[in-house]
């Protein structure tokens, strides 16, 4: 555990000693898209005689951050960084055996402390990038192909808490929301500790909040708006040319899998939908049009002031890229889920990377794959990753990232 994980707490981002990591027992991160990250820290808890302060890392509220790397000449990739908001104890008589447990979500729940009530004009991109830099200086926004809010005809109505109108209002044209880090070196922990200076060295974990299109859709429709041509493959926290990850399930000959596990969870079955409104709502009449009061003609004076509100995105040429998206979005109806390890895959997976399969039947083994979930789980004894993957098959295994890497300079 101490050579495969970095830890570190606090708004001064104090690194944790190589005493204290060897406490740790387990680290969880539950990873889902447009979710908070979940995480949850196990350490033996062993009372200190002589001070029951120092044996206690975090508190509630406390910010903390774990750092894996795939090897060790790696930079220290930040897995999830976030606040801790529940503890569990479990102890025993003496000490011997007891432990800890922290728990806590990811950095991005802090906008949830900020709410408006009001409607929004000007810019939607502008709009999320000022709500997002309330609280983040970095932060990476898409345009939608219907940027433009009207004051008077068509404004952003808010009544909540950021961090929930942020999210919505990303599904609702089909973009994603979630958040990546910048790399930590390895000598941004300091090593030897300087004589003249014993103080830990402060860690700088630099959070990125991205409201925009996932790898997936950029690679699919050409980025944010239609016909901007083939763009490179942003993977987040890796090389944008790095390419998709590849799972080799059954091989043969002197090639490895990397895949302990594998399970087909949907195989392209189609899945009925309703498209358009279906002609008889059960109140004896048609859908009426927009603002018309379905139960007016009832001359019932308490009748409730219901409107028919048509769906947000509407079929029309000006929407051609926000319609395309949803129906991407709602289009993954193949769906696998595998095991493997951080040794194994040498990279750390996460929601929005892009993957192929190997040794697999031809109808999985020839499109792109995009991560939706990712659990990890560190122990002493490995690097664990229990992964979802989906796809709506329009996405070639060989798709435009050779392309691009052999018009790319040497």
């Amino acid at each position: 555990m101490l050579s495969t994980i970095k830890i570190v707490s606090g708004a001064e981002g104090t690194p944790w000693t190589d005493a204290q990591r060897a406490c740790v027992m387990e680290v969880r991160s539950e990873h889902k898209l447009n979710d908070l990250t979940s995480f949850s820290i196990l350490m033996h808890d062993i009372p200190d005689r002589r001070s029951d302060t120092d044996r206690r890392l975090l508190d509630v509220g406390r910010k903390v951050a774990v750092l894996v790397r795939p090897d060790r000449d790696d930079d220290w990739t930040v897995l999830f960084q976030g606040k801790v908001t529940e503890i569990e104890t479990h102890e025993t008589q003496g000490g011997i055996g007891s432990t800890i447990l922290y728990k806590g979500v990811d950095i991005r729940a802090v906008m949830a402390g900020r709410s408006f009530t009001g409607s929004w004009s000007g810019h939607v991109s502008d709009v999320m990038t000022q709500l997002i830099r309330l609280d983040f200086p970095d932060c990476e926004v898409d345009a939608p192909e219907n940027n433009t809010l009207d004051a008077d005809e068509n404004p952003l109505a808010q009544n909540g808490n950021n961090l929930d109108f942020l999210r919505d209002q990303a599904v609702a044209v089909g973009f994603n929301f979630w958040v990546s880090y910048a790399t930590v070196a390895e000598d941004a922990f300091g090593g030897a500790l300087d004589a003249l200076d014993p103080r830990p060295p402060n860690v700088t974990i630099t959070p990125t909040v991205h409201w925009g299109q996932s790898p997936y859709l950029v690679a699919k429709i050409g980025g944010p708006a239609l016909g901007a041509g083939p763009p490179p493959l942003p993977l987040p926290g890796g090389d944008a040319t790095a390419g998709p990850i590849t799972f080799k399930v059954h091989v043969t000959g002197r090639a490895c899998p990397n895949v302990m596990k594998f399970e087909v969870m949907s195989d392209g079955q189609e899945v009925a939908v309703m498209e358009t409104a279906q002609p008889n709502t059960g109140l004896g009449g048609q859908i009426p049009d927009t603002g018309a009061n379905p139960f007016a003609e009832a001359g019932d004076p308490d009748a409730p002031v219901v409107f028919f509100v048509p769906r947000v995105v509407r079929a029309t040429p000006e929407d051609e890229a926000v319609n395309l998206a949803l129906e991407t979005a709602r289009g993954f109806d193949r769906r696998v889920k595998l095991s493997t390890t951080l040794r194994r895959i040498r990279t750390i997976c996460r929601p929005h990377d892009l993957a192929v399969l190997e040794g697999v039947a031809p109808a999985l083994a020839e499109i792109q794959f995009r991560i939706s979930e990712a659990v990890h789980v560190i122990r002493i004894d490995d690097h664990f990753m229990d992964l979802v993957l989906e796809s709506d098959g329009d996405l070639p295994a060989a798709d435009t990232t050779e392309t691009l890497l052999e018009g790319a300079p040497a």
